[in-house]
């Protein structure tokens, strides 16, 4: 037989042995080189009992065997002695019967034959061990399932086989041909191979914390990436969903986080290579819950089809081989490969429809036309007055006019009337119902010398904005050559083209959809666009707008690419010591154009003028043209790793295992790019630009010749890395392991005596079951498992040198002009980050398996800000100075109250399993630094400390969470005029708080109102399955965010329009909350929502009585009455993750249209969240802090099939 079915065969015995009486006792003990088979013979009897039964004519062909085994089993044995011979065994009572090998397959009267096939893929399980139960009687299924065993009417086959729930079948009278369907048990910790990167594991011998999925268990039609599968799948992993736009990529913290300034995001890692970001985001805005990259993450390039497995590494023995940056967790991805067989075409096609938002959705809370007319009249009779220079649309427009003498008095009401009924639906004029298709073609297979996988694929994502998408091909090879007995070679090739198309950012189609009055129409009657005056933000004057225009005039599209290419040697020096050799190489491409046309509104704010209007050469900064800016970057970087491994049976019975792994590595990354910005830029004359008349354009030529400056970037990180690992395991009862890496940094200062600081864990692992509960019933497995560990990091853009910024030519002076781009800091050191992790895992009742988990994690000598004169050239420079705690506990379960599976060629069966998981983390800051006045220091590079960073969650506060955010303290509305009052604001207050620093004044003014990242994130996935039928579904639930309700009051920040006012503009909707706003004295009892005051009294609300003042800490009553705590609600929510419905096609039609197997998939996600009524429909994974409104995830509705020939 193949060495596959006796790989299969070796540890099967190890279920066999609970189960089959005869051979509970029976091992054997050889050792011998080139020794002839008979005198093996000789041996087994001596040793069991067993007699050998065999003729001379079939051992012609058989060669000597060299073995040295201490104490296996007798089935192990006869696998590993007939592995490479011409012979097969049947064993009936004490006597083993050699057979030519394949005489197995052969019907023979009296004889039961047979097939053992997984429940779920239908395919063979080489290797099944098949026994007569209460008899001496066994045999092993061979490299396609098949098997024959003698049996009697009466017999109770037992067929069992590693990692699936042994079965009993009867014989019956009839001597037919039966198939055995086997249903997996899904121990998620037990028998399962866990990969680290580094090396791989049993995961009855892990002592780290690491969380094993199989991609095929989380990825079902509609996922376009591997990083939309994780939520709720993972305790401890806390994915947040900021955006639901086309190609947005989640933001993912494992078990909290660990740093203030360096970036919180776990390393991705593929195939045991580090995968890098293609374009080097920032720090800064990496941990920014409100940044939506556009641009994709380390493995948006990376197709989910091609994934097998994902291991997520989280305490420090998982995790301390990778060294800096570990400390935020390792999520590692296995790829899939070829296996020894026959060739398999597999073909998988899904589509997948996602539906626009509409005004009837409940996180849509908006006036109609009439509604929004009325409250236009209510404004202009509580006589509010609007700034003079906006442009009057809708009602505003209408009176105004009447005013002017423009419109009489049935004009003016008709112009009304059809404005009340004009209700345009915004999100159909810039949203579409949105058809996505995902197609993936593979090919798989080999022979003991070669395995391969290769496979391309196709995903086109249509954005449900008008003209976004995203178009993506990948192709991926992986070659496993087996080239001597001693020598391997592996081979990886991934390639990925990718487009993407967007509306450029400033445009905010969807923000304006959403606030955008839908009495303004968008179509003239004559179908032709309608465009109205809006105010530019730059020049403060109005140009003419609509939004379907600046959407198909404005675009940002990148082109980018990647080739991933590694190559592993491995070469077997002996028995117990291996080397191995990887090389790596990846380039990403990254192409992004921003461009305005002529005709968008934003071109007209440059050129000052109208599309079609001559400028004013004098004022201009756009002559002529539009605007056009690129952004390459060239992301390299490469990996040279040698390893040995060393792993050896000890003690003496050779019941130890000793495991040693001593490695280097040289790494290197580099980030070259540019940001160019051009303007004349002429799209429908080839892309050209138009030559400008610096004498002629004056303010142009300023523009170009000083103030826009081409930015080139270069960045180069290398890294020179030492690794050990040295597990030992005494008696397969207690394992213990240490692993230690130190990576050589130059980014630390002179001072510092830490250049290299090692990263280190010991960790060891306990099986109670071994000990106490060895012939339980109940108990099928119980360990407890323990580790600790240091980890380090630093910061990317860290110097312990003074770094000046090279400027340009200042045309003031006529010098040379540079600046301080990073203070020296000649003691910088390692931020170190240490970690407790104690787990118990169990399996108990062949039903229930599960870990639950308590960790630790203390980050010292944390980078924070240090805040300094600007004498210096800078406010702030970075220092070690800070401690952050993260604590909490995580549970993973995985239940099956039924698994009832038949043995008929149907699937009769019925399995139902619940793997119901949680993590908690609870976050605080236990030291900070402080500047030289004492104060509090924000998050923010170079921030100054402001109310703002209280109000935002970015100033760090002792004993806080790193992300709590504070809110004014409302006190109700006022009972004569209703509006918002709020506590420790007084005059007399403002007296008191001018001798006090500023921190005093905010945490006293100010009341944090919770975090914004969740301290618990979990989910519920269930698996059903009856007969071809596959019904399964993940809910995912989040606890312990806060979430600041949307602005009511959207121009009181003074952020979107020039002119200081809290009413609505007359292009703005209004909320609907304003319906039930304060109207008379009393109402406030009823009603938190402020009223219309009269417009004097209005006028003086628009300022702030601390306004100027070193300790101000506001602006206007509006802002803080939309950033108090009457506007904060509960962030938890529980939402449909994921839900599938599969059915497998029958073999019966499978066999007549030639097919090996088929599937069809119907599948949602995303499909409903269940939250607090406080947030009136807004989505719970959008904190609320951006302005700017972000598309939620939509539901996904995906129908898929999946054929292999």
């Amino acid at each position: 037989m193949k060495a596959k079915t006796f790989c299969y065969r070796i540890s099967i015995v190890l279920i066999v042995l609970l189960f089959s009486s005869f051979a509970k006792a029976q091992s054997v003990t050889f050792s011998g080189k080139d020794v002839p088979l008979v005198k093996v013979f000789t041996n087994i009897k001596q040793q069991t009992g067993y007699s050998v039964f065999y003729t001379e004519n079939l051992l012609k062909q058989a060669k000597p065997v060299t073995l040295n085994v201490k104490s296996l089993p007798l089935l192990e044995f006869l696998g590993r002695l007939f592995k490479d011979q011409p012979v097969d065994f049947i064993i009936e009572n004490k006597t083993i019967m050699l057979i030519p090998k394949g005489a197995k397959t052969n019907v023979v009267p009296g004889i039961v034959e047979g097939m053992v096939v997984d429940s779920l893929t239908d395919s063979p399980l080489p290797g099944a061990t098949i026994s007569v139960y209460t008899k001496n009687k066994a045999t092993t299924a061979d490299n396609k399932g098949r098997f024959t065993i003698t049996a009697v009417t009466g017999d109770r086959l037992l067929i069992s086989f590693i990692g699936f729930k042994p079965y009993f079948y009867t014989v019956g009278e009839e001597n037919k041909k039966i198939k055995i369907i086997l249903a997996a048990v899904d121990h998620k910790l037990n028998e399962v191979m866990v990969t680290d990167g580094y090396q791989q594991i049993d995961s009855r011998n892990l002592t780290s914390a690491i969380t094993t999925l199989k991609a095929a268990d989380i990825l079902v039609p509609g996922i376009f990436s591997i990083d939309q599968a994780l939520e709720g799948r993972v305790p401890g992993m806390f994915v947040l969903n900021n955006s639901g736009e086309v190609g947005a990529a989640p933001k993912i913290r494992i078990r909290g986080t660990s740093s203030v300034l360096a970036s919180r995001d776990p390393v991705w890692v593929v195939d045991g290579v580090v995968v890098n970001d293609p374009i080097g985001v920032d720090p800064q805005s990496i941990n920014d819950l409100d940044f939506v990259s556009r641009l994709g993450n380390s493995i948006s390039g990376l197709n989910p089809f091609d994934i097998e497995q994902i291991d997520v590494l989280k305490d420090a023995s998982a995790t301390a081989l990778y060294g800096v940056r570990a400390a935020n967790g390792v999520i590692v991805i296995t790829t899939k490969k070829g296996h020894a067989g026959p060739s398999v075409i597999n073909y998988s096609s899904s589509v997948s429809f996602n539906a626009r938002p509409s005004y009837s959705d409940h996180n849509i809370n908006v006036m109609n036309s009439a509604e929004r007319i009325n409250y236009s009249k209510d404004v202009i009779a509580s006589g509010i007055a609007y700034p003079s220079n906006i442009n009057y649309v809708g009602y505003e427009g209408a009176i105004s006019k009447l005013y002017a003498g423009l419109y009489t008095y049935d004009q003016f009401q008709q112009a009304v009337n059809k404005l009340e009924s004009n209700n345009t639906d915004w999100f159909k004029v810039i949203t579409q119902n949105a058809v996505s298709t995902k197609n993936d073609l593979s090919i798989s297979g080999g022979t003991d010398k070669l395995g391969y996988f290769a496979s391309i694929g196709q995903a086109a994502q249509t954005g449900t904005l008008k003209t976004e998408g995203v178009k993506q091909y990948n192709i991926f090879v992986k070659l496993n050559a087996k080239l001597t007995p001693k020598l391997t070679w592996d081979i990886n090739l991934r390639n990925n083209i990718e487009t993407r198309n967007y509306v450029a950012s400033s445009v905010n189609a969807l923000s304006y959809a959403y606030n955008t009055s839908r009495a303004i129409p968008a179509y003239n009657d004559d179908g032709s666009l309608s465009y109205y005056g809006r105010q530019d933000f730059f020049t403060g004057k109005n140009f003419n707008f609509n939004i379907l225009n600046e959407m198909q005039h404005s675009k940002d599209i990148s082109d980018n690419s990647g080739v991933n290419l590694s190559t592993d040697l491995n070469y077997k020096l002996n028995r117990d010591l291996n080397g191995t050799f990887l090389l790596s190489y990846s380039r990403n491409n990254t192409d992004e154009k921003i461009s305005y046309d002529d005709n968008t509104f934003y071109a007209a704010g440059l050129r000052q003028s109208e599309f079609g209007v001559t400028p004013n050469p004098l004022s201009t900064l756009l002559p002529y043209g539009g605007q056009l800016t690129t952004n390459h970057i060239l992301n390299a970087s490469y990996l040279v790793r040698g390893q040995l491994n060393y792993n050896k049976q000890i003690g003496r019975k050779k019941r130890d295992n000793l495991s040693l792994i001593l490695g280097s590595e040289i790494t290197s990354n580099s980030y070259n790019g540019s940001n160019i910005t051009r303007r004349a830029f002429m799209p429908d004359r080839g892309d050209s630009f138009a030559p400008v008349n610096p004498v002629t354009y004056p303010a142009y030529a300023q523009w170009a010749n000083v103030t826009n400056v081409d930015q080139i970037t270069e960045s180069l990180s290398n890294l020179v890395s030492g690794y050990f690992s040295s597990t030992y395991s005494f008696n397969n009862r207690y394992i213990f392991n240490f692993n230690t890496r130190t990576d050589y940094s130059n980014k630390f200062g002179a001072s510092s005596q830490e250049k290299f600081l090692p990263t280190w864990s010991l960790s060891g692992r306990w099986d109670i079951t071994q000990d106490f509960f060895k012939k339980s019933e109940s108990v099928d497995m119980l360990a407890l498992k323990a580790s600790y560990g240091y980890q380090g990091d630093i910061l990317d853009n860290a110097t312990p040198n003074l770094i000046i910024k090279q400027g340009t030519l200042d045309p003031i002076t006529g010098q040379y002009s540079s600046t301080i781009s990073s203070y020296p800091n000649p003691n910088l050191n390692w931020e170190k980050t240490g970690q407790f992790n104690l787990s118990l895992d169990f399996a108990l009742f062949h039903k229930i398996n599960g870990s639950i988990t308590y960790f630790n994690k203390k980050t010292t000598n944390a980078f924070l800000n240090k805040q300094v004169s600007d004498v210096n050239g800078r406010t702030t420079y970075v220092v070690n100075s800070g401690t952050i705690e993260n604590k909490g506990i995580e549970l993973l379960l995985s239940f099956t109250p039924i698994n009832n599976l038949g043995t008929s060629k149907e699937r009769k069966g019925f399995v139902w399993r619940v793997d119901p998981e949680l993590g908690q983390v609870i976050n605080k800051l236990l030291a900070k630094a402080i500047d030289n006045n004492g104060q509090n220091q924000s998050v923010g590079v170079s921030n100054p400390n402001t109310y703002q960073n209280y109000l935002n969650g970015s100033q760090i506060i002792n004993g806080k969470p790193v992300d709590v955010f504070y809110s004014y303290q409302f006190n109700g509305l006022n009972h004569q005029l209703g509006y918002p009052t709020f506590k420790n604001v007084s005059a007399a207050d403002n007296l008191i708080y001018a001798k006090e620093t500023p921190d005093q004044v905010y945490q006293t003014v100010l009341a944090a109102s919770g975090n914004r990242v969740p301290t618990l994130q979990g989910g519920i996935n269930n698996y059903i399955s009856y007969r071809n039928f596959t019904f399964s579904f993940n809910l995912a639930y989040s606890l312990g965010s806060k979430i600041r309700l949307s602005k009511l009051y959207t121009g009181s920040d003074n952020q979107i329009y020039l002119s200081g006012t809290a009413a609505p503009l007359p292009e703005q909707n209004v909320p609907l909350l304003f319906l039930s706003r304060w109207r008379k004295p009393g109402d406030e009892v009823s009603t938190n929502i402020p009223g219309l005051l009269p417009g004097t009294l209005y006028a003086s609300t628009l300022t702030n009585s601390s306004a100027g003042q070193t300790y101000q800490y506001a602006l206007n009553m509006w802002q803080m009455y939309d950033q108090s705590d009457i506007r904060v609600a509960s962030g938890d929510f529980l939402k449909i993750k994921t839900m599938s419905f599969r059915y497998a096609l029958p073999d019966r039609l499978i066999k007549r249209i030639g097919f090996k197997s088929a599937a069809v998939t119907l599948s949602g996600i995303n499909l409903y969240t269940f939250a607090s009524k406080a947030l009136n429909g807004q989505d719970p994974e959008q904190t609320g802090f951006d302005d700017t409104v972000q598309l939620p995830q939509r539901p996904t509705y995906s129908f898929g099939i999946d054929v292999s020939f």
